[in-house]
């Protein structure tokens, strides 16, 4: 089944290893502030709380981002670079504030539910409302789910914590499950080092179209340079502060 669609979708990476902006701090994991919006509905989404409060916290603050607009928290996956600030983000939502995981994992259950979260497992693909979906867990030697938002006329944009299952086996899932083969924008973590695995990566996502390609985190800068000489113009440098506005074509 085809998803709904947004008019528009800004990602504000509110921490990252790198930092983009001068004067924000940068520390080892990803935190992104997704901001959704269709007419008059606008819905915000915190995809991971990088292992860093501090760096959270005072980044938001600089970048005049409000957290208790936080409706909704996405994990990518229970390791605490991405979701090590989670504990000390939730008291700070409404409550009680639906937190999507990929799996099940008691500690990091049980601390959801102590900071007055409402676990939500991700084992198969969910919906978190219309026209944003888990892609579900995918598996291998760590399990970890993507989040995906369908743009009007432009298609999917993918965000990425640390894609261990491959950015090609997530990006295939992501089509699978909202049934749309267009993809615009592919960010976050990629977990690669190598100009080898960079270079293949980047064919990938020139061939099927996508315009916007971002890899920050756990890519290493060989295979970011890879990336960036295959998809040029399309490829956009990352870091605490950038901001990705995409909004729908006519």
């Amino acid at each position: 089944m085809r998803m709904k669609d947004w008019n528009s979708v800004k990602v504000t990476t509110l921490v990252d290893n790198d930092v983009w902006k001068r004067g924000l701090a940068s520390s080892w994991g990803l935190s992104l502030y997704v901001e959704i919006t269709r007419e008059e509905e606008r819905h915000i989404i915190l995809m991971d709380t990088s292992g860093s409060f501090d760096a959270l916290f005072n980044n938001a603050a600089k970048l005049e981002v409000n957290l208790s607009d936080v409706e909704v928290v996405f994990i990518s996956h229970w390791h605490g670079d991405h979701c090590g600030s989670l504990s000390h983000v939730l008291p700070l939502l409404r409550q009680p504030t639906p937190v999507y995981v990929p799996s099940e994992n008691s500690s990091g259950i049980r601390k959801i539910r102590e900071a007055r979260g409402t676990p939500m497992v991700c084992s198969d693909p969910v919906g978190l409302m219309e026209g944003v979906t888990s892609t579900g867990e995918i598996g291998g030697w760590i399990s970890e789910h993507s989040l995906v938002v369908n743009v009007k006329n432009k298609g999917l944009v993918i965000l990425t914590g640390c894609a261990h299952p491959g950015i090609v086996s997530i990006v295939k899932r992501a089509q699978q499950v909202s049934g749309i083969s267009k993809v615009y924008a592919v960010i976050g973590g990629f977990h690669i080092s190598s100009a080898r695995e960079g270079i293949n990566v980047a064919k990938f996502l020139h061939e099927i179209g996508v315009k916007l390609v971002s890899p920050c985190h756990c890519t290493g800068v060989n295979a970011k340079m890879a990336i960036a000489n295959v998809m040029k113009e399309r490829y956009v440098e990352n870091g605490s502060g950038q901001i990705f506005s995409i909004d729908y074509e006519v």
